[in-house]
């Protein structure tokens, strides 16, 4: 895919700027497999099949920190980008180029800004082809197993009564682990490889197909003054905030702008101080998980998601904070 991407891009930069100012040569350094010259200029290439809302975030995070170790020029090469994304990259200084040609490119003496061009059906973003590990029954296993890795070694029945997914289902997706060398097996047991990928997809699966079934609805605060005091909400055991205001109990670095709540019932949230407002600034959503966490918050990984998936660069920043400081166990 990524080669026969790269000529395609590189057929569409032919036809805006001509043959004698594009090409395509293998990359000297490891981490990226093709450098596309354009103009003089010399691209590192990362490629990408679908740049959307959710894994903005990690892709971002990525490039940035790539950036920040060569003097090379990047550029995020990809079949889609939404516009909306596409200017936000470009505002993070972030090259972008889809299949099509659209794209946002300045290094140098070498602007482009090309919009407007019409990406084929084919490359839209769509899950009909996921594979059944990160569909939703993979989506809750794989959150067990970043979670906590040594669940891996429980028997299928004790998977099966912690996550509400049939043993068929787990089979399946154990399996798929292994063949896409996330599992490895030994005499002492299974542990995970490739975390960070495993991390990375999950995320994106998580925040597209796992998450939007998860909402029960929006709510607001009573009052501004409830708004101002949010942490001070009295709220049940069993409800946990995410996202944004999780973030912000974890560490202050974060104030939340958009807040999260899993688990709970209507009367819970309203004698906690909230009202239902289809426009709401507060996300409520199921608690699809069965450990019962001993703090306010969800875990750090379920947090982690959250921001990844907002696709704002604040909450960017607050979840590579929650990465470095909670989640050391998976790097």
């Amino acid at each position: 895919m990524e080669k026969e991407l790269i000529h395609e891009v590189e057929n569409k930069l032919v036809e805006i700027v001509g043959r004698s100012n594009v090409y395509v040569k293998a990359s000297p350094i490891p981490e990226f497999d093709w450098m596309l010259c354009i103009r003089g200029y010399e691209f590192l290439c990362e490629v990408k099949k679908t740049v959307t809302r959710s894994n903005f975030g990690s892709i971002q995070m990525k490039l940035r920190t790539w950036q920040e170790n060569t003097d090379k020029p990047i550029l995020l090469v990809a079949q889609n980008i939404y516009p909306l994304l596409m200017d936000e990259f470009a505002h993070q200084g972030i090259n972008c180029l889809d299949s099509v040609g659209n794209c946002r490119i300045k290094v140098g003496d070498l602007l482009m800004h090309i919009e407007g061009r019409k990406v084929p059906p084919k490359f839209q973003a769509t899950s009909a082809n996921r594979s059944r590990l990160f569909q939703e029954a993979g989506i809750r296993i794989i959150f067990r197993i970043l979670l906590e890795p040594d669940w891996l070694n429980l028997s299928y029945r004790q998977m099966q009564l912690s996550t509400n997914v049939s043993l068929g289902s787990i089979t399946v997706i154990m399996n798929e682990l292994l063949e896409s060398g996330y599992l490895l097996k030994t005499n002492k047991g299974k542990f995970l490889k490739n975390k960070q990928e495993l991390l990375e997809r999950w995320v994106v699966a998580y925040n597209e197909i796992l998450k939007p079934k998860q909402l029960i609805r929006r709510m607001t605060f009573k009052d501004a003054e409830l708004h101002k005091n949010w942490a001070d909400l009295k709220l049940p055991s069993d409800i946990y905030w995410g996202g944004e205001p999780a973030a912000n109990l974890v560490d202050g670095y974060l104030y939340p702008e958009l807040f999260t709540l899993y688990g709970g019932t209507m009367g819970d949230w309203v004698k906690a101080g909230l009202r239902p407002d289809d426009e709401g600034e507060v996300f409520v959503y199921k608690k699809f998980w069965s450990s019962v966490e001993q703090s306010l918050v969800t875990p750090a990984l379920l947090i982690y998601a959250d921001l990844m998936g907002s696709g704002n660069s604040r909450n960017i920043e607050a979840a590579q904070r929650i990465y470095n400081n909670e989640l050391q166990y998976l790097q």
